[in-house]
């Protein structure tokens, strides 16, 4: 889902002063938000824009990370009201972003960047020289910087020997391989014990506190950690799905959003001072219109700003006022870029399908009138994460062509609990079609449904369960879009970055090397063959997590075999930061359907009509 905005980036120490990072010109780009006058100044001009960009916590300046199509590049800095830009941090060498902090101050920086297949770690003062802390070999996420400066907190497998590092920042050995890790602190998971470092309590300063997410029988939970007293579990804030924190409002305070079966709610708990309270308070939720929560952050004041949105409303900002129960939402000017508001007459439903192993959730959305319909499900990525009750624009565009659209939870999404997302036994792939492919018969058997029109349309992992799925389930799908997928399982881990690596050893146990026989079953190149049905394909040459060859390489596989199919390259890489992207790609799969599909459709959304279209079924290549 494409959105005008994010959650704004506030000064701790200056509650006047903000970032955000929001759309100019269908660009994303750092804009500078002075609180006191409500003024706006668009600090970066980048062509591609810029996805990350922070303040610092005394509001003096901006930072953004600038990279490359293939997610490499640099912090920079320019003073909050403009003047002369640079480096964030002097001889940080390029690499990808992989988290910035700051001390309680903005005396101190720290940034972790990634080269190769090691992370590594840096601390200085704004502008100034940087330090190499250390560096570990593997995917390491910096989650924060004690208020004190002297420790480092670093995310690394929730379930693996390294889920939580916790490295001083005086280091004596910096720059080699695991130079920190004598005087780190280790925080172990296990398969029955998943960690996820948060921040550390602002107000903590003599000793550093460490906000946790623990997930553990079957629960989801929040926890601490003090050097003196180890890990603190919180039982009574106890979950059956996820949820995410941030300390809030006090010495003890606690902001929690919980995510359940597509739709968000948030909480405050207290925890108590760091001994065993004898009766914890219970945690207090905060009204909210429903719908989806997409971004969260704190002002100084205590207001919440979210970036909210339901299936019916497009994404909008959102200030709550705990205590209060109002929610606010700014004037539209506060918000340009809006999407258009959805027709009123398409119908939305919410359908459980039951299987033997649990219930499979979906968002159903069809056009005016009776059934059946073509039927178009809009497959979603990660596969950690879920399809919400949440305004998509591609929902809104398909369905004005006459599809109906099926959002689909399928088992290894999050939001239902820790049992949906990871007990399929390494069936990466095949446990997730088998879902669809239930919740396609609920559909045509009900009358929702064509059954010889139905197709899959997914991005990225949602691009590779569309390509398996026609190969694996000919039988069922007569259509199939895949953007930026995943074509050759075993070749894209080997070049894809060590983030996804890492993944993937998670959802396969192991490598393509130790477990070849599920990268094998997983892979869609293992059922090309069996394709019948017209195929787009969707790729960028800076892909750095789904990369271009395995793409062209399942593309020639098809034009051997003689599959209609459409190649389509585009620019931006895995994900564009330009929303002209975005939507010459959704044009290009309601071209692709009309041509697969040729019938009279109900009706014509309103708004520009894609443009003329070329016949896909010959097999070509599109620039």
């Amino acid at each position: 889902m494409t959105q005008a905005f994010q959650s704004p980036g506030f000064a701790a120490l200056a509650a006047d002063r903000a970032v955000e990072t929001r759309l100019v010109e269908e660009r994303w780009q750092a804009v500078a938000w002075d609180r006191r006058t409500d003024r706006r100044r668009v600090v970066t001009d980048r062509p591609e824009g810029v996805h990350l960009s922070e303040i610092e916590p005394d509001g003096e300046a901006i930072w953004w990370f600038d990279s490359d199509g293939a997610g490499e590049g640099r912090w920079w800095r320019e003073p909050f009201t403009g003047g002369a830009r640079g480096p964030a941090l002097h001889g940080v060498p390029p690499g990808r972003a992989y988290g910035v902090a700051f001390d309680r101050t903005g005396a101190l920086a720290a940034v972790a960047v990634g080269t190769g297949d090691a992370s590594h770690c840096y601390v200085g003062p704004p502008a100034g020289e940087a330090r190499p802390i250390g560096s570990a070999p593997g995917y390491l996420v910096l989650a924060d910087l004690s208020p004190d400066g002297r420790l480092l907190a670093l995310a690394g497998r929730p379930d693996g020997d390294d889920a939580v590092l916790l490295w001083p920042t005086d280091s004596t050995q910096p720059g080699t391989p695991d130079s920190a890790s004598e005087g780190a602190t280790r925080l172990a998971g296990s398969p029955r014990l998943r960690l996820w470092p948060i921040e550390f309590n602002p107000l903590a300063v003599r000793e550093p506190e460490l906000l946790l997410v623990v997930e553990e029988d079957e629960r989801y939970s929040v926890a601490t950690w003090r050097a003196a007293s180890g890990l603190r579990r919180h039982p009574e804030l106890s979950f059956d799905s996820q949820i995410s924190a941030g300390w809030y409002g006090g010495p003890h305070g606690v902001l929690i959003q919980h995510e359940r079966a597509g739709r968000s709610r948030l909480l405050l708990a207290d925890l108590g001072p760091p001994v065993e309270p004898a009766l914890p308070a219970p945690a207090r939720e905060i009204g909210t219109p429903g719908g989806t929560i997409h971004d969260l952050s704190c002002a100084p004041d205590g207001t919440l700003h979210c970036v909210w949105s339901r299936e019916s409303t497009p994404p909008r900002p959102l200030v709550l006022r705990p205590g209060t129960e109002e929610p606010h939402h700014p004037a539209p000017d506060h918000a340009p870029d809006h999407a258009p508001e959805p027709d009123d007459d398409t119908h939305r439903s919410r359908r459980w399908t039951p299987r033997p192993y649990g219930r499979i959730h979906s968002f159903v959305t069809t056009p005016a009138g009776h059934g059946p319909w073509p039927t178009l499900f809009l497959v979603h990525g990660g596969p950690a994460t879920h399809d919400r009750d949440s305004y998509d624009p591609r929902v809104n565009a398909l369905v004005g062509h006459g599809y109906a659209v099926v959002r689909t939870n399928y088992r290894g999404s999050t939001g239902y609990g820790p049992g949906w997302q990871h007990d399929y036994g390494h069936r990466v792939g095949l446990a997730q079609i088998e879902d669809l492919a239930a919740v396609r018969a609920e559909l045509v058997a009900d009358g929702t449904a064509l059954a010889d029109r139905t197709g899959l349309c997914g991005f990225s992992w949602g691009g590779y369960l569309t390509l398996l799925a026609l190969g694996a389930q000919p039988e069922l799908w007569t259509l199939g879009m895949a953007a930026q997928p995943i074509a050759d399982y075993p070749a894209t881990y080997r070049t894809t970055t060590p983030a996804l690596r890492e993944v993937d050893r998670q959802l396969f146990g192991g490598t393509p090397d130790e477990v070849p026989e599920r990268y094998r079953a997983a892979d869609p190149r293992s059922y090309v063959h069996r394709v019948r049905s017209p195929v787009l394909l969707v790729a960028s040459r800076t892909d750095e997590r789904c990369p271009p060859e395995q793409v062209a390489g399942y593309a020639a596989d098809l034009r051997r075999l003689a599959v209609p199919h459409e190649l389509l390259w585009v620019d931006g890489g895995h994900y564009s930061r330009r929303t002209a992207d975005h939507r010459s790609v959704l044009e290009a799969m309601v071209r692709f359907a009309g041509l697969a599909w040729p019938a009279p459709l109900p009706r014509t959304p309103r708004g520009d009509r894609p443009g003329a279209p070329t016949d896909p079924m010959e097999g070509g290549e599109q620039p």
